[in-house]
């Protein structure tokens, strides 16, 4: 399978976007630069889409549509990474709230999968809080912060 790759400057620094041939696969903020053999830089439909989804976004509206996804990961991650779709813009839910939705009696173990959501910000993991605080997110609190106010969800 052929991957791409492409980058969107975002307010909370340059996110990195990798799909197949239909879909997007992982948006991450790199970390480091890694080169592989068999990822391309490319401007397909499938990047206009989602960088359209972040322009819309980054500019305080809740996009009309996501791109296409294909999340990779075991059956319960699966559930709990589509639930987190389910938030609205504008609003959380708590991590207790998420694990029952999803039929799992841990939060802390629902709190795990959100942290390994390998799409951020479309697949919403920022939305989701601690019962008592901010909670936790992947790619540091500072930019959870960022998004939830840009949300106006704090």
């Amino acid at each position: 399978m052929a991957l791409y790759t492409s980058l969107y400057n975002s307010p909370i620094g340059p996110l990195s976007i990798l799909c197949n041939e239909h879909s997007i696969c992982h948006i991450g903020i790199p970390r480091f630069n890694l080169f592989f053999d068999d990822i391309e830089e490319d401007d397909s439909e499938i990047f206009i889409k989602t960088k359209r989804w972040f322009d819309i976004y980054f500019s305080g509206k809740q996009p009309d549509f996501t791109p296409q996804i294909d999340l990779y990961g075991t059956d319960f991650q699966k559930k709990v990474w589509k639930e987190l779709l389910t938030i609205p813009f504008g609003q959380t839910a708590t991590y207790g709230e998420i694990a029952k939705r999803v039929g799992c009696r841990s939060a802390q173990a629902v709190g795990q999968v959100i942290g390994q959501n390998p799409i951020l910000i479309i697949v919403p993991c920022h939305r989701v809080v601690a019962a008592h605080g901010i909670g936790g997110y992947s790619v540091g609190e500072k930019r959870k912060i960022w998004l939830l106010e840009h949300e106006k969800t704090l």
